[in-house]
């Protein structure tokens, strides 16, 4: 007779796969404004495009290149922080996508380059624009009660500020956003509030404080948002009666003691490699699941480091149903939340974050706009019933006025003073700073 299977989830789980011509006048002939009790809407007039124009391998190679980036980030990541991760890095990716849409000359190579995006705008963009399509279309016709997964788009510009035509009908056409007209200048906290309230609004009030007090200021001219939702029943549902307290080895070395739900597993893939074993939990529909990867015991931390997409494609393609599989996993329920900036400038995006270097001339032109912050935050719970999860992602772009440079390379004076009194407490002058 075959051997019992039983696959204990008791050390840190690595979770893979889960989430749950040109104008710089906003008075355009192809932009509509729509008037909203607390903003402007400046839409173009261009539909979004139900059916882009990409092939499948096209498709694929997009899509092998948003896991590398997954991989890229999740290493940077990890290495900062020893605790539970939670992440989108479809949201991040799409909030990017939009970014680069206003991207031109070296930002726009150096941005490609991080996320491993093809030197092709407009394929980049229809990839995007079919991706979001079919999650969009995920669960359709069936019980929103037991599955939902929606990704949503929106931008948030500084009204009277000109924004390129072709970058809004981008937007537009391949992300379904629109320009929502805000004044960050006069009042970037109701600005904040806002687009707070959208996010809130697409994560069904999970995600409320996206932008914090102080993320936005004087200076926001743009603020790209990419929020993702889901909320799904598992497949196979735990019989909470079977949830019982059980013991949980910590990445710290030390034990706690968690919830664990148990099932018989039979419907359940699982595959056991070198090193490791998996398993893959599939959600209502059987379009979606979780797959969890637990290494041996000891090993998490150099296990984590060497694992890349070849790796999951692998264990993906050798799944396989264990008719003995008793399958205990522990409850759990976080968030996590941060700002991606120093993570991409890590991974070689820098030029994007310099002002008066980044070429955002797509968006604006003259040269003014650079990314100040890229924020994130995303949350995950699950029970015996199912997962819920959601991210959102905002760019922050900032801007300026004409550079002033001042170069002090000629003979000068200098005063140290009271600012209060003006009492003069040092003066001089530099006629040769060599000596």
């Amino acid at each position: 007779m075959k051997n019992l299977f039983i696959l204990t989830l008791s050390t840190l789980v690595l979770l893979a796969g889960c989430d749950v011509g040109s104008s710089s006048n906003n008075n355009t002939n192809n932009v509509n404004n729509v008037n909203n009790e607390n903003y402007t809407l400046l839409k173009s007039d261009l539909p979004r495009d139900e059916s882009p124009d990409i092939e499948a391998g096209e498709l694929a190679s997009l899509v092998d290149g948003m896991v590398q980036f997954h991989f890229d980030l999740y290493a940077e990541l990890a290495a900062r922080d020893g605790g539970n991760i939670i992440y989108s890095p479809w949201s991040i990716d799409v909030a990017l996508a939009m970014t680069w849409a206003g991207a031109r000359n070296a930002t726009e190579t150096e941005i490609a380059g991080v996320l491993n995006f093809p030197m092709d705008q407009p394929l980049v963009h229809a990839g995007f624009n079919s991706l979001e399509s079919r999650i969009n279309g995920l669960g359709a016709g069936g019980n929103p009660l037991a599955f939902q997964l929606t990704s949503a788009n929106s931008i948030w510009g500084q009204e009277n500020y000109g924004f390129e035509t072709a970058f809004l009908d981008t937007l537009a056409v391949n992300y379904g956003a629109g320009l929502y007209l805000l004044d960050f200048a006069t009042d970037p906290e109701a600005a904040r509030v806002i687009i707070n309230a959208w996010v809130a609004s697409k994560t069904n009030d999970k995600i409320t404080e996206l932008l914090q007090q102080g993320t936005l200021d004087a200076m926001t001219r743009l603020v790209l948002v990419n929020t993702l939702y889901f909320k799904a029943k598992w497949l196979y549902e735990f019989a909470p009666d079977a949830t019982s307290a059980q013991t949980f080895h910590n990445l710290a070395g030390s034990d706690v003691t968690v919830d664990f739900m148990t099932m018989d597993a039979s419907g359940i893939p699982y595959y056991e490699g070198t090193g490791y074993r998996a398993a893959e939990m599939p959600f209502v529909g059987d379009e979606t699941s979780m797959i969890v990867v637990m290494p041996d015991a000891g090993t998490f931390s150099t296990f984590e480091a060497a694992f890349d997409g070849a790796q999951l494609d692998g264990i993906v393609q050798n799944l396989a149903l264990e008719p003995y599989l008793f399958l205990m996993v522990p409850k759990f329920d976080f968030r996590y939340n941060l700002s991606v900036k120093s993570t991409l400038e890590a991974l070689g995006m820098t030029e994007s974050f310099q002002m008066g270097t980044a070429d955002f001339t797509g968006m604006h032109n003259p040269l003014e706009l650079y990314i100040s912050d890229v924020i994130h935050e995303a949350f995950i719970g699950i029970d015996e019933a199912g997962c819920e999860a959601g991210a959102a992602t905002a760019v922050i772009m900032s801007g300026f006025g004409e550079i002033v440079e001042f170069k002090l390379d000629n003979p000068f004076l200098f005063f140290i003073r009271d600012n209060e009194t003006g009492v003069i407490l040092f003066a001089g002058r530099v006629t040769d700073p060599s000596l």
